[in-house]
């Protein structure tokens, strides 16, 4: 009888010690996958031994190009502008006059020859322009000074039966004559551009009165 209690009691603290082993290393193997699990994030998130992942390298380097290629409002509006610049000093200024009495003494018009509106104006223009500057009723056309951070006007150019020439009215006087100082003997010079459909202006020489 004694010997049976000895064996049972043998038995029940083999499987106690052996119970609490299996459960000691379940334990261990746990906390192992845990410490496994803490440095593959430390590595994917650049902590750690300071590494950074593949993955975060590129979208650093994609957020970096994207960027360069943000501009402000402003940004672009001076890239335009220079842009446009750069174009215009590469062509020629196809329109020239030296400036008559009659364009800046409050007339309140410029006077501008046949030949050189048909030629290098209204052969670039719509025809909806066309029509309505020979009507007589005119066209309304933008200006674009040039010379004042290309600052822009409207006015109308339209044909004057009576002498077959052309003229720029409508706020000549006051946008360009008074506003830029203008006298008589100053040379200007003018371009049309058939893209943005503006008639460009700028001033080459200041004479003398």
């Amino acid at each position: 009888m004694a010997d049976e209690v000895s064996l049972e009691l043998t038995l029940s603290c083999s499987s106690s010690s052996g119970k609490r082993s299996r459960d000691s290393s379940s334990s261990d193997i746990t906390t192992q996958e845990e410490g496994v699990s803490k440095r593959r994030k430390l590595i994917n998130n650049g902590e750690g031994d300071g590494s950074i992942s593949s993955d975060d390298e590129h979208r650093n380097q994609a957020s970096k190009i994207a960027a360069m290629k943000v501009y402000t409002e402003e940004e672009e509006e001076e890239e335009k502008k220079l842009t446009t610049r750069l174009r215009l000093h590469e062509d020629t200024w196809t329109i020239k006059k030296v400036l008559q009495e009659s364009d800046v003494n409050g007339s309140s018009r410029l006077l501008l020859s046949t030949h050189v509106v048909e030629e290098h104006i209204i052969k670039k223009m719509d025809q909806n322009h066309v029509e309505k500057i020979y009507s007589g009723e005119g066209a309304r056309i933008t200006v674009c000074d040039y010379d004042t951070d290309m600052s822009e006007y409207q006015l109308t150019l339209k044909r004057w039966p009576s002498t077959r020439s052309f003229v720029l009215i409508n706020n000549w006087r006051r946008d360009f004559e008074k506003r830029r100082g203008l006298k008589c003997n100053d040379e200007i010079a003018m371009l049309w551009d058939p893209f943005k459909c503006i008639l460009w202006f700028r001033v080459l020489k200041q004479g003398s009165s």
